[in-house]
């Protein structure tokens, strides 16, 4: 690979190579970033998450006594996998999204899991997880979400008629708005990147066809040529 020809070729050629790779930045950055009446903003967004995290327990704090007490800890455990499910009933989803405006955003519930050895399994905790476009966004729809969610056991206890001493309660332990929301997702440069790399190279390769099609251009001898003709002169039949 003569690196030396190859920048000489390139150099002939640099108004072209110059153009292209002036385009090759443009097309790469307008691949990432848009400029409308409002200003400059990327095509592309940024993905936030917020967590909430809710105990499922009962009046009365039982889990401070030392006498075991109220329901069995076992079934709330149980009633935190169930209730998680709930999240995604339409009566709950609606509460959240009241014009059904999403805007990319999603909601998730899971209860936590205890893992420690041969005890692992769910807690009578619930994660709610709010994911949106912008790390406020995030917080107010995790605790949009988490506010619907208690809202619906609520009232399918009162339509019940379950007695408040018997209720099951879901009670917020780390609320999303005092949680530091986290970067789920961030803007990808790859596009940026294979716009680039592909306008550079086809420059590049403009540039040696143009060299080629150049028929003004002496061929280079062979250096052994060119030693033989310093040595014997030039040839008597020109």
């Amino acid at each position: 690979m003569d690196i030396a020809l190859y920048g000489r070729v390139l150099w002939r050629h640099k108004l072209v190579v110059a153009m292209g790779f002036s385009l090759a930045i443009m097309l790469a950055v307008f691949s990432y970033v848009r400029i409308g009446t409002g200003g400059i903003s990327y095509r592309q967004s940024q993905t936030w998450v917020s967590y909430e995290t809710v105990a499922v327990t009962q009046p009365g704090f039982t889990e401070g006594r030392l006498n075991a007490t109220g329901a069995d800890p076992a079934r709330l455990a149980v009633l935190a996998v169930l209730y998680s499910k709930y999240l995604d009933t339409d009566a709950v989803q609606h509460v959240i999204w009241p014009s059904d405006t999403r805007n990319d955003e999603i909601v998730e519930a899971a209860p936590v899991i205890a893992s420690n050895g041969s005890a692992a399994g769910p807690l009578p905790i619930i994660s709610v997880a709010g994911f949106a476009t912008r790390a406020a966004a995030s917080q107010r729809l995790t605790a949009r979400a988490t506010s619907a969610l208690i809202g619906y056991i609520k009232s399918r206890q009162a339509i019940a008629g379950v007695p408040e001493t018997e209720r099951v309660e879901l009670q917020p332990v780390k609320r999303a708005l005092s949680n530091e929301p986290t970067l789920w997702k961030s803007r990808t440069k790859t596009l940026l990147i294979v716009v680039f790399l592909t306008v550079a190279i086809a420059t590049i390769g403009l540039a040696f066809i143009l060299e080629n099609l150049n028929q003004q251009i002496r061929p280079v001898a062979m250096p052994e040529e060119e030693s033989w003709k310093r040595v014997a002169g030039p040839s008597r039949a020109s």
